[in-house]
C-alpha cells in the first residue's frame, strides 16, 4: 500500500512543499507497467520478428515452401494463414508477458495500487499518478492491447520482408534496422515534419492511459497508424508473395 503525505519545505527548490511516502510502490502491477515501459521498444518486437520473419523465409531456404504451394490452395490462403498465425503469436506474446510480470510481482512482492512515474510522452503526460488495484489492472490491460498493435506493426515489417528472402536472419535483422532508423530519425527535428507518420512515435501512446484525463483521441489515432502499417506490410507482401517465383 503506497500513502501519500505533506512533507516539509523542499530546500532550494522552487516549490514550499513536498511529499514523502510511506509504504512501497512495488507491487504485482508496477511491476508489469515497468515490464511493458522497458521492453515495448526493443525486446518484444524483436522476439516477435524473430518468428514472424522465419515463417516464409526459413520454408524458402528448406525448399518445403515449393512442396507446400504444389497443392490445390492459392498462394494467397497460404499466405493469409502465415499472417492470421503470425498475429496470434505477437498478441499471445505481449499479454503473456503482461500476466507473467504481474503474477511474478505480485508473489513477490504482493499487491496494491498502481503507481505509475511519467516522464513525458507525444501525449505529454507527466507527473506521478496513483491508481486502485481494480483501475490499475484495467488500465494495464488496456496498455498491453494497444502494445500488440505496436508489436504486430514491426512483426509485419519482418513478415513482409520474409515473404520474398530465403534468409531468416535477413528478414529479422532487416524489421529491427527499421525500427531502430524510425526511431533515431524522431530524434532529430529535421524529420520532424514526418515524424508523425512514422509509426515508432505512436508505440507509446499506451503512456496515455495512465493518466487522470485519459486522451483518447490521440490513442486511437496512434492505433490507427500502427494498423495502418501492419495492413499496408501485409498487403505487399501479399502482392510480392503470390508474384514470387519459387525455384527451390
Amino acid at each position: 500500500m503506497l500513502g501519500l503525505a505533506q512533507g516539509p519545505p523542499q530546500i532550494g527548490g522552487a516549490s514550499s512543499q513536498g511529499f514523502v511516502t510511506a509504504g512501497s510502490f512495488l507491487n504485482g502491477g508496477f511491476a508489469a507497467w515497468f515490464m511493458l515501459r522497458v521492453t515495448l521498444l526493443f525486446f518484444l518486437p524483436l522476439f516477435a520478428c524473430v518468428v514472424t520473419g522465419d515463417m516464409i523465409s526459413s520454408e524458402s531456404a528448406d525448399g518445403t515452401l515449393r512442396t507446400l504451394l504444389s497443392k490445390p490452395v492459392s498462394r494467397e490462403s497460404v499466405y493469409c494463414a502465415k499472417y492470421i498465425a503470425a498475429v496470434i503469436y505477437t498478441v499471445a506474446l505481449t499479454i503473456f508477458m503482461g500476466i507473467t510480470a504481474y503474477i511474478i510481482g505480485a508473489v513477490f512482492l504482493g499487491r496494491g495500487s498502481l503507481t505509475t512515474f511519467q516522464t513525458g510522452t507525444i501525449i505529454g503526460a507527466q507527473g506521478i499518478y496513483i491508481f486502485p488495484e481494480t483501475e490499475g489492472i484495467v488500465r494495464l490491460a488496456a496498455a498491453y492491447i494497444f502494445a500488440a498493435f505496436a508489436i504486430l506493426s514491426v512483426a509485419s515489417i519482418a513478415f513482409f520482408i520474409s515473404s520474398f528472402v530465403s534468409n531468416s536472419l535477413g528478414a529479422i535483422g532487416s524489421a529491427m534496422l527499421t525500427l531502430i532508423a524510425f526511431q533515431i530519425m524522431g530524434m532529430f527535428d529535421f524529420f520532424k515534419p514526418i515524424s508523425e507518420y512514422l509509426f515508432t512515435a505512436h508505440m507509446e501512446s499506451w503512456s496515455g492511459l495512465f493518466i487522470t484525463n485519459v486522451p483518447w483521441e490521440q490513442i486511437f489515432k496512434s492505433a490507427c497508424v500502427l494498423c495502418a502499417y501492419s495492413a499496408g506490410f501485409f498487403t505487399l507482401g501479399l502482392i510480392v508473395f503470390a508474384r514470387r517465383d519459387i525455384l527451390s
